[in-house]
């Protein structure tokens, strides 16, 4: 576009820089133009400047939960520092900075505080979600945030500035962190060495080259309190979506990947194609064997985050989604609950519903019943209720939660608690497992929880009366040290929980040692003293073990 002429090269050289600074100009050319002799007019570019493209600028993530800090350390910690990459993901996978190395390093925590208006947007959003869960000024608590981070921004100057601090050269951080806690305070030596592996880290500016570093560095023998600086720094990066992919490795879909969290919380491995194997034959077994302990509480916030998402665990292959979520939902029960517990559940909840038509309440409610129909066990489905029962999901779902709870309960056969149990001692722990796990609840109204522990006590106590079990043990034709025994064995194995069926057992054992001349009958047939001796303390010893005093 022809933007004016002028009559001299110097002067049109001067426009141009003029022009070129005008909004929406890319660029300028000079294109000087004569007459030739025989008429003909000539052009040459006699100067040509582009504009380099101006990148936008970063923007903050909205976010919508955040943890209150109460003072500066509290903003240190794991939660913080999620929030911290979350609200600034776009910026920190920019300048590939975790927020341990942002908030442990100068420059760099400096540069942030300048980049347009990112620093103030992002303290405003994290400051508003916190006020209105609080319930008080946002404006105010703007200004403890404002505060915070130029207390932090002091705090590491200073340090930088006092020197004193070794610099990481080689690959012995512990000897590092010798000298740092020998010449720190007790309360400092942790946030100075933190210092020296952020001015370390910050020199690498790929997620890779970092995790290569963290590798090189750390002991997996080491010092607990060594282990913990690193942690930090490894849970962020779990934290960045762009790190930890690099991390992770490529899957097929979004369900493979979340079972790839699984196996690296599992086993410390994962099976995709990893750039990063090589470093995770280092740091993999200190996740897995629990040394990284922010490092696995960082995986299964991702996992949750992820499942209860909308996007697809199947994208390429949409007529398998819902195999891919119900196998996902599989792995996260074991023995000692759910991993990821209430928030697992809820997670669950959220994304049954993405497989049915329609949304709001009404699919959330449909969605709880998917969940228990998806899942195999009756055990791991009460679980997933009594966790849902704790999540924030129950607030709106408390008497689908009850419902579903009852179903599963409210049988009128300890047959159908226990469908794999073959013998009767089986039923009965199968019965105490879920009687014990509901007993130890507390997401469920206690008036709930009463009435189906009441239930659950009458099966197990129609079930001994139905198959005659005391009366096996206590048989007539047996002598009464035998009977006896068996009785207090069976009170103190603990195949049943404390309720009506225990109660039963062990009155049956009172009623005998009511008996006029118990002991002198305990030891009926034996002849030598030192035997009847030997029989009536363990008879007494076995009663002390079954809870009777």
């Amino acid at each position: 576009m022809l933007e004016d002429t002028r009559e001299t090269e110097t002067i049109a050289r001067q426009l141009a820089k003029v022009t070129l600074n005008k909004p929406k100009v890319g660029g300028v050319r000079i294109v000087k133009t004569w007459k030739r002799g025989d008429g003909q007019i000539t052009e040459s570019t006699v100067y040509e400047e582009m504009r380099a493209a101006s990148e936008a600028p970063v923007t903050i993530v909205p976010i919508e939960s955040a943890p209150f800090c109460a003072n500066l350390d509290e903003c240190y910690n794991f939660e913080s520092r999620l929030t911290v990459g979350r609200v600034l993901r776009k910026y920190v996978e920019q300048v590939f900075l975790t927020p341990t190395e942002l908030m442990h390093n100068h420059k760099a925590l400096k540069k942030f505080q300048e980049a347009d208006t990112l620093y103030p947007a992002a303290v405003d959003r994290v400051a508003s979600v916190q006020a209105r869960v609080a319930k008080t000024d946002s404006r105010v608590r703007r200004d403890e945030l404002f505060r915070y981070v130029t207390q932090a921004t002091d705090r590491v100057r200073r340090v930088e500035e006092r020197g004193g601090l070794p610099d990481l050269k080689g690959k012995d951080f512990s000897a590092a962190y010798a000298r740092i806690k020998g010449s720190s305070p007790a309360d400092e030596a942790a946030y100075n060495a933190l210092v020296v592996l952020s001015r370390d880290l910050v020199q690498h500016r790929d997620w890779l080259a970092k995790l290569a570093r963290i590798a090189e560095l750390i002991n997996p023998d080491g010092d607990e309190a060594v282990l913990a600086l690193f942690d930090k720094v490894m849970a962020d990066l779990v934290g960045i979506p762009a790190a930890f992919q690099d991390m992770l490795g490529q899957y097929s879909n979004l369900g493979q990947a979340l079972l790839a969290i699984v196996d690296l919380y599992d086993t410390g491995k994962v099976a995709g194609k990893s750039d990063a194997q090589e470093q995770l034959t280092t740091i993999g077994p200190l996740i897995a064997g629990g040394k990284l302990r922010e490092t696995r509480v960082s995986l299964i916030e991702r996992l949750v985050r992820q499942l209860g998402s909308s996007q697809p665990l199947s994208k390429n292959d949409p007529a398998k989604e819902r195999d891919v979520v119900k196998e996902v939902v599989t792995r996260l029960f074991r023995a000692d609950g759910i991993l990821g517990g209430p928030d697992a559940a809820a997670a669950m909840t959220k994304r049954f519903v993405y497989l049915q038509e329609g949304g709001g309440l009404a699919a959330l409610k449909t969605s709880v019943g998917a969940v228990v129909g998806s899942i195999k066990e009756l055990l791991d489905r009460i679980l997933y209720l009594l966790e849902l029962a704790k999540s924030e999901l129950a607030k709106d779902l408390g008497e689908t939660i009850a419902d579903n709870l009852r179903k599963l309960i409210e049988v009128k056969d300890i047959g159908v608690l226990v469908p794999e149990a073959k013998d009767a001692t089986a039923k009965m722990l199968g019965a105490k497992q879920i009687f014990e796990t509901l007993k130890a609840d507390t997401g469920l109204p206690k008036e709930e929880r009463l009435r189906l522990l009441g239930r659950l006590d009458t099966l197990l106590a129609e079930f001994i009366e139905r198959e005659g079990i005391i009366e096996k043990l206590d048989n007539p034709s047996a002598s009464l040290r035998d009977r006896a025994m068996r009785l207090v064995e069976f009170c103190g194995s603990g195949v049943l929980p404390d309720g009506r069926a225990l109660r039963t057992a062990r009155d049956r054992v009172v009623s005998h040692l009511r008996q006029p001349n118990f002991d002198r009958a305990l030891i009926e047939g034996i002849t030598e003293p030192a035997k009847c001796a030997e029989v009536l303390r363990e008879f007494h010893s076995r009663l002390v073990r079954a809870g009777f005093r």
